[in-house]
């Protein structure tokens, strides 16, 4: 029997209302009010300039942390270089100190133009060196030992020292010029065996010198 025109509208209508419902819970489903909130435009934005705020100054932070370190290992790095650059010129002096009075007192051995005040002032800066150099000579070997790792430039201090104490020996035993006094055999060898010591310890010096630069720049020589 079919429907009556008013009941099959009516049906009509209801399947009508369940599609559209049907249609509204799988395009968008339902919404809390918080969720709502979250989502405004004007939220969203407030949202960004914090956290935009909170990273940025998390990176300046970290940026100024290894800016400081750098800073920091630079002025370390800095420091250890000046300590190296002071010894290696105080090494230098204290050593060309004590062979240039050692050298000019062994050159009064040579010439006959030489007078007695002459002798005698160069026999006294070869005293007062010497006792410079027993005192700088011990600190030095410390500064080395402190600032430099090499342990060849030790050695070749030590070598310094060595000849140096054997350059001392000869000045111990050895008289003095007289003027116009014939020099002996045996003086003059002494004389000679001076001079050697003092081009020994100038080459001496040079590796030692160049060791301790290569290590202030940052070379291994070892």
């Amino acid at each position: 029997m079919p429907l009556p025109d008013a009941e099959r509208e009516h049906i009509i209508e209801v399947e009508g209302l369940k599609d559209e419902i049907r249609r509204s819970l799988q395009a968008e489903p339902p919404q809390s009010g918080w969720s709502k909130f979250w989502q405004h435009p004007a939220i969203l934005l407030v949202l960004g300039f914090i956290f935009t705020g909170i990273a940025g100054s998390g990176l300046t932070y970290l940026w100024k942390q290894r800016d400081w370190k750098n800073q920091q290992a630079y002025l370390v790095e800095q420091r250890s270089l000046d300590r190296k650059t002071a010894v290696i010129e105080n090494t230098f002096k204290e050593v060309a100190t004590t062979s240039a009075a050692a050298d000019d007192l062994l050159s009064t051995y040579y010439g006959g133009y030489w007078t007695d005040s002459d002798v005698e002032e160069r026999w006294a800066n070869w005293k007062k060196t010497s006792l410079a150099w027993r005192i700088q000579s011990q600190v030095l070997s410390a500064r080395l030992a402190a600032n430099f790792s090499n342990p060849e430039i030790q050695r070749k201090f030590q070598e310094i020292v060595n000849k140096r104490k054997q350059l001392g020996n000869i000045f111990l035993n050895i008289p003095r010029r007289q003027k116009n006094a014939a020099i002996e055999e045996s003086v003059l060898k002494d004389v000679q065996r001076g001079n050697d010591l003092i081009n020994q310890i100038a080459d001496l010096l040079h590796n030692c010198g160049s060791l301790m630069a290569a290590e202030a720049a940052g070379v291994d020589t070892r």
